[in-house]
């Protein structure tokens, strides 16, 4: 749908802006001309929002992915304002990747914005966006950065949403996103109850979480897990026994090395990495000179991890 807007006063509006959003409008799909959306200032909010509706939907789905793409690659470059805009897109999609590019902006307005969202959002995959997104605020509760009437508002509501009739990957999302409450019976019954599903993706997600969560009771589940048949298991678990930091973990991430399935050997090493000790740091200087680029890449990263994680004087033992 088209309309027309009142043009604001051309001292108050970024010019290069409306004309790239003219040319959006026109179904131009530039590449290079997204950058001059980063930055944008408030004076040109307004004019920016009402043009944005104009712009074809498979356009304006070109330029968000755009934006994701090249602020993911190119820290100098921010969207904020423009992702903002996106949220209130007609399309799922474009509301999606909105979400996805706002996962920086930790600020007490993107957490109220989100939760407004989950009221009156019906589309499951953007529900399960924002949900995931919710991670970062649940994070920052569990370190104690977030104020505790947010912090509470934003467990009850993951933890309604996850107890909810809702689809199994909203519900997936929630659990993993409420999961950094630690030592909260309510989420370890949550997490248990999802381990216990017949639905094998919130078994996956009550795997990640675990490694969210590091309560004790855990640890012995994940070492199991890591023997598990399927490889998407054996994955999850493997990742999640890294967060632990314990090196009873190290022997089982030894023989997993050798795992036939790839993504389960590179867990295997970054949990190494995360756990170090004079074993770890050992078997990654070994494997970094390994002859495949993508061991060798993982190893140097995970070296580096576990020297950070490894008290200096236990490498002297």
């Amino acid at each position: 749908m088209f309309f027309t807007t009142n043009r604001p006063n051309p001292e108050s509006e970024n010019t290069d802006v409306i004309r790239v959003l003219n040319e959006f409008i026109a179904g131009e799909r530039n590449a290079v001309a997204v950058r001059l959306l980063s930055d944008l200032d408030r004076p040109s909010v307004r004019p920016a929002k009402d043009l944005w509706l104009q712009i074809p939907t498979d356009v304006r789905l070109f330029v968000t992915r755009q934006m994701l793409d090249q602020a993911e690659t190119n820290v100098q470059l921010d969207f904020s304002r423009m992702f903002t805009i996106a949220l209130d897109d007609p399309d799922d999609e474009v509301r999606t990747l909105a979400i996805q590019g706002l996962w920086e902006d930790e600020s007490t307005a993107q957490l109220d914005r989100f939760l407004s969202m989950l009221e009156f959002e019906a589309e499951p995959t953007v529900r399960a966006a924002i949900v995931e997104a919710l991670g970062a605020f649940t994070y920052r509760a569990a370190l104690e950065e977030l104020d505790e009437g947010p912090a509470q508002r934003l467990r009850s509501v993951l933890l309604d949403i996850f107890a909810a009739d809702e689809p199994v990957a909203v519900r997936k999302r929630a659990l993993e996103s409420v999961a950094y409450f630690q030592n909260d019976l309510d989420v370890e019954d949550a997490i248990d109850e999802a381990y216990e599903s017949d639905y094998q993706d919130l078994r996956i997600g009550a795997i990640f979480a675990m490694g969210r969560n590091l309560s004790a009771r855990w640890f012995d589940l994940l070492l199991n897990e890591m023997q598990d048949e399927d490889p998407e298991v054996r994955f999850e678990a493997t990742r999640a026994i890294g967060l632990f930091g314990d090196e009873r973990a190290v022997s089982l991430l030894l023989d997993l090395l050798d795992d036939e399935d790839r993504e389960v050997q590179l867990a295997a090493i970054g949990s190494l990495g995360e756990i170090g000790g004079t074993v770890a740091i050992g078997t990654l200087r070994r494997i970094v000179r390994s002859d495949d680029s993508v061991v060798s890449d993982a190893a140097g990263e995970a070296l580096t991890q576990a020297t950070i994680s490894t008290d200096p004087l236990r490498l002297d033992r």
